[in-house]
């Protein structure tokens, strides 16, 4: 599976995981940040797959080869959510897996041969780095009320 079938994978993931957790928690504050996350990863899957069919095959078709120990699956490890989180928890660990996922998109750009490869996933990991801030941003105004 090549990096950006793996991120979009990993969207949809998180997304179905959201979804779950809100629909198990009580606390108004977390459900409504939890259906948001859900609902933004939604977007960033439905993102990369428009992203993917515009972007060439020498871009959509890039792997990397990980050492043994370490793997494109440990970038994207599944959060470490429960539905008894307070909203604050809950956004630090997403902010953690967002970074993660930047991480990788670094990775990809300090490994790649192709000046294409470089400059696709530098502006996925502006992108993600972009909606980091704006998921910071947002939530300071829920806590607001």
């Amino acid at each position: 599976m090549d990096v950006i079938d793996q991120a979009r994978d990993f969207h949809t993931r998180l997304a179905e995981y959201y979804g779950t957790l809100s629909a198990e928690t009580d606390k108004v504050r977390v459900k409504i940040l939890l259906d948001y996350l859900g609902e933004a990863e939604q977007r960033h899957e439905e993102a990369l797959e428009v992203y993917e069919k515009q972007v060439s095959h020498d871009v959509t078709d890039t792997w990397l080869q990980f050492p043994p120990n370490i793997g494109v699956e440990d970038y994207l490890a599944p959060a470490e959510l429960t539905h008894e989180m307070d909203a604050e928890a809950v956004l630090r660990e997403v902010l953690r897996l967002d970074e993660r996922l930047s991480e990788l998109y670094r990775e990809v750009v300090k490994r790649a041969h192709s000046k294409r490869i470089k400059e696709v996933f530098t502006n996925l990991l502006e992108t993600n780095e972009k909606e980091m801030r704006n998921l910071a941003r947002d939530f300071g105004h829920m806590h607001d009320w």
